[in-house]
């Protein structure tokens, strides 16, 4: 019988050969080996990421920021404050590999939807003064969606030649103990086998573009904002590294209040990173804090 590393490098460079069937078989052989961390990912790219699970580099995908004009269809939307719009046009893509497959295959799409939450599409209006709601989306390339699955792709292959270096094939779908053992010494985390991922440039925006200008937030808003985290720190069941990243930001946000001059782009880069550390927690403060917090402009 032959190998079942060396067939999945072979399928891996055919074309024919979906990578969702790749996942599959690298599925069993990362089973067999109770290579645990290489399966979890495995089994992620096949059940999708959950919103509690940190999502690999290629996944983070760019797009253009768009708003519905009922008179003039889909219009581009200029964010003025670099790290706001940063955080807008850059979003993670959670989907099964099977679906970004259908996606990536469509020949008659160039964008993608990639809609926003309802909190953060009445921010945004607002901050258009368009005197009316309407549907905000990040328009992904289809090109995005091809990078996410030819880097799982190229993932799998480096992968199964780092098995055969060391000296891991399989006859067929069963692995000596020797080859087991040598599997241990493989490396299990994903990244050593994708190099570093370069997103795109967002697509040039023409001349009907919509500008949102960047708010200062709320100083008032966000001091007692501020306070109120302080208070509710020890109950959001953070990891120590996070409760530690989570108050050298509150501290930051203080020394910028207590300046004569407080520097929006400080402030607001300060309110994304604690957003995104209160997205993660737990217990009962959390939803009252967030809602706060989009309430200083964040």
């Amino acid at each position: 019988m032959s190998s079942i590393v060396l067939q999945l490098q072979q399928e891996s460079l055919d074309r024919s050969v979906s990578v969702t069937d790749l996942l599959r078989k690298s599925l069993v052989v990362s089973r067999k080996l109770k290579l645990r961390e290489f399966e979890a990912w495995i089994n992620a790219e096949l059940i999708g990421y959950g919103s509690q699970d940190e999502v690999p580099l290629y996944r983070k995908v760019k797009g253009s920021v768009k708003f519905f004009n009922p008179y003039r269809g889909w219009c581009p939307i200029i964010v003025k404050d670099p790290i706001q719009g940063e955080h807008l046009s850059t979003r993670n893509i959670t989907q099964t590999i099977a679906e970004l497959e259908n996606l990536k295959n469509d020949k008659d799409a160039t964008f993608f939807h990639v809609p926003f939450s309802q909190e953060t599409e009445r921010r945004i209006c607002k901050s258009l003064n368009t005197g009316f709601e309407t549907n905000i989306s990040l328009f992904v390339p289809q090109t995005e969606i091809v990078k996410i699955v030819e880097e799982v792709r190229n993932i799998i292959l480096n992968w199964s030649l780092k098995l055969e270096e060391d000296g891991v094939l399989g006859e067929g779908m069963t692995f000596t103990p020797q080859e087991s053992q040598s599997a241990k010494s493989t490396p299990q985390a994903v990244n050593n086998f994708y190099g570093p991922v370069y997103n795109p440039q967002i697509q040039q925006l023409n001349e009907t573009a919509d500008q949102v200008h960047s708010q200062p937030p709320d100083i008032e808003a966000l001091s007692k904002f501020v306070n109120s985290l302080d208070k509710s720190i020890q109950e959001l069941m953070l990891s120590a590294e996070q409760e530690s990243e989570l108050r050298a930001e509150v501290e930051t946000i203080k020394s910028q209040l207590a300046s004569p001059k407080p520097k929006t782009t400080i402030l607001s880069e300060c309110g994304i990173s604690i957003r995104s550390i209160l997205e993660k927690a737990g217990g009962t403060a959390v939803g009252s804090l967030l809602a706060e917090l989009t309430r200083t402009v964040f």
